[in-house]
């Protein structure tokens, strides 16, 4: 078995400002660059072998910081670990997105691979591919550790909000948005069989709010609006920054 940590980026100057980031990027807060210590601390005693960050600026110094009890372990940077691209929302309020992308229509769409995306941004199949490729660079990692005799891996995964909850929803299922919300620095792990191709993940916690740091949008419950939905299965085949995936002796499909 092999453990990944799921760490949503610290709390930046446009969450406080109550503005959608998307491809924008802000710098952390003091508050949370705290928040970020603190779920340094937190995850401290975890024995992490390997680290995949978002290229974007408000991930690498969230992740910068959980690396600093960590020096030896240099982190692999994921194109596919970036947030979705709001278009012409990216920095503008978070009511004029909200008014324009519905999250009770906006989320089922884009797990569906049905959303066109929002003007100047990106269309739901092709963020998804994107989000696929991080994700199965991640599994095919901790495969070709397992065949060396490495099955007990401890992976940091450092990512965004939507990101982080898309995957969720397409590998464990729809059901974690009745879960509640992914703080800034919430903390969500998942044990993954190597040997299987999709991990056979397990939700272990989810998202664990060391640093009470809560979130900065306001919290409805639009579970219902996922009934029914059928997401997009996850593209296991093209791992980012490798070739396609090819069978493996002795793995197993889920």
């Amino acid at each position: 078995m092999a453990m990944i940590y799921f760490v949503r980026h610290g709390r930046t100057v446009l969450n406080e400002q109550r503005r959608t980031q998307g491809r924008s990027d802000s710098p952390l807060t003091p508050e949370g660059r705290v928040g970020a210590e603190i779920c340094r601390d937190y995850l401290a005693a975890v024995p992490f072998t390997r680290a995949y960050f978002s290229p974007q600026g408000r991930v690498q110094e969230t992740g910068g910081i959980l690396l600093q009890a960590h020096p030896g372990i240099t982190p692999v940077n994921l194109t596919g670990l970036r947030e979705y691209n709001y278009g012409i929302y990216d920095g503008g309020p978070d009511p004029v997105m909200h008014a324009a992308l519905p999250a009770e229509q906006h989320l089922p769409a884009v797990l569906a691979g049905v959303h066109p995306g929002a003007p100047d941004g990106i269309t739901a199949r092709d963020y998804l591919a994107d989000v696929d490729g991080a994700i199965a660079r991640v599994m095919a990692d901790l495969r070709a550790a397992a065949e060396a005799g490495h099955d007990a891996e401890n992976v940091l995964v450092v990512s965004h909000g939507m990101t982080l909850m898309t995957i969720m929803a397409r590998w464990v299922g729809p059901q974690i948005y009745d879960m509640g919300p992914m703080a800034n620095c919430a903390v969500t792990t998942v044990e993954v069989t190597p040997t299987v191709v999709d991990g056979a993940p397990r939700l272990l916690a989810w998202a664990e709010d060391p640093g009470d740091q809560g979130v900065t949008y306001p919290v409805r419950d639009f579970s219902d609006a996922f009934a029914g939905v059928v997401p997009v299965p996850i593209d296991w085949e093209h791992p980012e920054g490798l070739p396609a995936r090819q069978p493996i002796p002795g793995a197993t499909e889920a």
